[in-house]
């Protein structure tokens, strides 16, 4: 029975703030020791039990901004080992999934890996050397038992509703309080003592994946000072002139992030989709395994169709360079994915053998195999790449076209993530073209409320602002346009080859992004056997990889 990793704690109500506002182009005087002393942070010593042995760790809690709009969940809770020393490295733990938001009360459950019970205590042992993977209560425990800092956070999120009458957790909120969470650790660098603020790992999956990849891209962008400053988030001052000031001792970037099955490029997900599935729906659609009447399966494929032929013009129109120093182009962006895949089924039929893979292909919801047929003989293999996404998509349904921005086009309501754009006054808006086009629900956005085609729109000035909450999702820009952000050196990334959950072309221009950007100086990519969407499943390998860097 899988075990949880729970510290003891009774929860404590916390005050107002904890430390000064910003005013004029002073650095803001963060001071974690007052704040523990006068109430508004709190300090409690929990003793959870690692690998069958006792230790002890000084956690606390406090509000990471001055001007909190959601005072209930910016929250920040610091996890110091007894074993912590100067030089510990931080694993800064990004809960965030889908998008949706970091409420502040999953920090203090297992969500965060650090499993906190309100008013109950008790403890329960976790063994980081076991081979089954228990995600952020593994990764976590590995973390404090090396002695590293372990961070988790409460912040804004697409999910929030309006606070008198405005959506607050549109994009960028929850990257600026990521952002806000990571310079309140340098603010108080000197009062923790024990913590390396230079060496801040980011870990997330999904969304959390997500972010940790923007984050990791970003660092000290201007592009977040206004809003940073409004939350009165450290290190970010206004001098009379208007302009922001950021103190680069108090910056948000990071060493090296950990990022498991990334939602990004929000604004070409949709494309990417369907570029990796068009032919894969079309098989669905003859083989009666998706249930729509013919009408409606035409319109989805001509939605599809459109989306895919997009997505060729923009990988297109990228100008990356594959590994051997050719173009990355949309005619040969499947042999890469195919090159990578072919990676990691060599690597794992060293690694765990044809038996345990054929297993693992039978032990699938659906494991119909005509996909990977093995030569145990003399370890060779036949792939083909169209039945492995047949494959993927009858293991876990197809999302429907378009996959990510479609609020305005189907009833019942499909899963989208359009509520995580607009303007503060609109609960959503559409970030692609077909979206934005065809949407019908009067709210003032799409075609049908502005009378401006997609291409029309993005260009005036509440399009361009759009199209700024667009990139501040995504790590693409900043890593290979952006000369203005300090990019993490190191990268982890991993996506499951049975997850559909985003696509395949999408993680593979994401690998292209990194591998072309010169502030990436440590690459480590796959495509993980079999894995579906989930995250933290590889922690012995992830942290030797961590081992290494540091």
């Amino acid at each position: 029975m899988k075990k949880i990793f729970a510290l003891s704690l009774i929860f404590l109500t916390l005050a107002s703030v904890c430390f000064a506002a910003l005013s004029g182009s002073k650095k803001a005087e963060i001071n974690l020791e007052k704040a523990l002393k006068t109430g508004e942070a709190t300090k409690t010593t929990i003793t959870p039990f690692i690998d069958g042995k006792k230790l002890k760790i000084d956690y606390y809690v406090a509000p990471y901004v001055s001007k909190p709009n959601r005072p209930g969940d910016q929250l920040i809770n610091i996890y110091v080992p007894e074993n912590a020393t100067e030089k510990s490295p931080v694993l800064f733990v990004v809960n965030n999934g889908g998008w949706f938001m970091d409420d502040y009360k999953d920090t203090i459950t297992d969500r965060a890996g650090i499993a906190i019970k309100d008013g109950v205590n008790y403890h329960t042992d976790i063994d980081t050397k076991a081979d089954t993977a228990k995600g952020r209560q593994q990764f976590s425990a590995m973390a404090l038992k090396r002695g590293f800092v372990v961070v988790s956070y409460g912040a804004r999120g697409r999910n929030n509703g309006a606070t008198d009458g405005k959506f607050l957790g549109h994009s960028p909120a929850t990257a600026t309080d990521t952002k806000a969470a990571i310079r309140y650790l340098r603010a108080n660098k000197k009062f923790l003592k024990n913590i390396d603020t230079d060496k801040i790992v980011v870990n997330g999956t999904s969304g959390g994946g997500a972010m940790t990849a923007l984050i990791a891209a970003s660092g000290n962008s201007p592009d977040f000072f206004e809003y940073l400053y409004e939350i009165g988030a450290a290190g970010i001052s206004k001098s009379e002139d208007g302009k922001f000031i950021n103190d680069p001792e108090t910056g948000d970037n990071v060493f090296a992030t950990m990022s498991y099955c990334p939602i990004t490029d929000l604004g070409h997900a949709d494309q990417a989709y369907e570029f990796t599935y068009n032919e894969t729906r079309k098989k669905l659609f003859a083989d009666g395994k998706l249930a729509f009447d013919v009408a409606a399966q035409e319109d989805i494929m001509r939605k599809s169709d459109a989306l895919k032929a997009d997505y060729a013009k923009y990988v297109n129109s990228l100008g990356l360079v594959r590994k051997d120093g050719s173009p990355l182009t949309a005619e040969n962006l499947n042999e890469e994915i195919i090159r990578l895949m072919k990676n990691e089924i060599e690597e794992s039929i060293e690694e765990i053998g044809i038996s345990k893979m054929k297993a693992d292909i039978e032990n699938s919801q659906w494991h119909g195999n005509n996909w990977l047929v093995f030569n145990e003989e003399d370890k060779t293999y036949e792939y083909d790449f169209e039945q492995h996404k047949y494959f993927a998509a009858m293991n876990t349904k197809l999302k429907i076209a378009p996959a990510f921005s479609n609020s305005g086009l189907y009833e019942p309501q499909q899963q989208n993530e359009d509520n995580l754009f607009g303007t503060r006054e609109q609960p959503y808006c559409p970030f692609e073209f077909i979206s934005w086009n065809e949407d019908n629900v009067k709210n003032s956005v799409g075609k049908d409320d502005t009378g401006l085609e997609w291409n029309e729109f993005i260009r005036t000035p509440e399009g361009q602002q759009l199209a700024k909450q667009i990139k501040m999702t995504c790590p693409f820009d900043y890593l290979t346009e952006d000369k203005n952000v300090n990019i993490a050196p190191n990268w982890y990334v991993r996506w499951g080859m049975k997850d559909r959950d985003s696509s395949f072309a999408l993680e593979t221009v994401f690998y292209h992004e990194l591998l072309n950007s010169t502030g990436v100086k440590n690459l480590n990519f796959e495509f993980t056997w079999l894995f579906p969407h989930s995250g933290n499943y590889d922690a012995k390998e992830a942290f030797l990889w961590l081992d290494s860097i540091l």
